[in-house]
């Protein structure tokens, strides 16, 4: 009887734990057999960042932000990545607005948060342009 009710008891909050690890992390469920996308994307992502830039032509590393135009610090490619992260999150967020249609105010909600990530994107992107000099 102990024994059952233990049983019953873990398999009540496995279930719990199983259930809010898929909904909190159901884009990883997602992208489980997307491993092909999943790297495109993170091709591209890093080709427009300028890893390649930085890899054919190394700079002094103590420069976050390399302060000449034609050339790039690696770190600078990681900003460059995150800002084209930030674009592109804020795109497919407002791709998401117009989908929600049964809570208007989410829809607002998502439209700003989209509106803020890709001014965020922007603002970084811009930032780093005129840091070069």
């Amino acid at each position: 009887m102990i024994k059952k009710a233990l049983e019953s008891s873990y398999n009540q909050v496995s279930g719990v734990v199983r259930r809010s690890l898929t909904r909190g992390l159901g884009f990883l469920w997602q992208a489980k057999g997307r491993w092909i996308q999943v790297l495109y994307l993170l091709g591209i992502i890093a080709f427009s960042a300028g890893l390649v830039n930085a890899a054919v032509q190394p700079v002094d590393q103590r420069y976050v932000i390399f302060p000449q135009r034609g050339f790039q610090s690696i770190s600078e490619t990681v900003i460059n990545a995150f800002a084209v992260l930030l674009g592109a999150s804020g795109i497919y967020v407002a791709y998401l607005s117009g989908r929600q249609t049964t809570k208007p105010r989410m829809a607002n909600f998502y439209l700003i948060l989209a509106l803020m990530l890709i001014a965020t994107g922007m603002y970084i992107g811009i930032y780093v342009y005129n840091s070069k000099g």
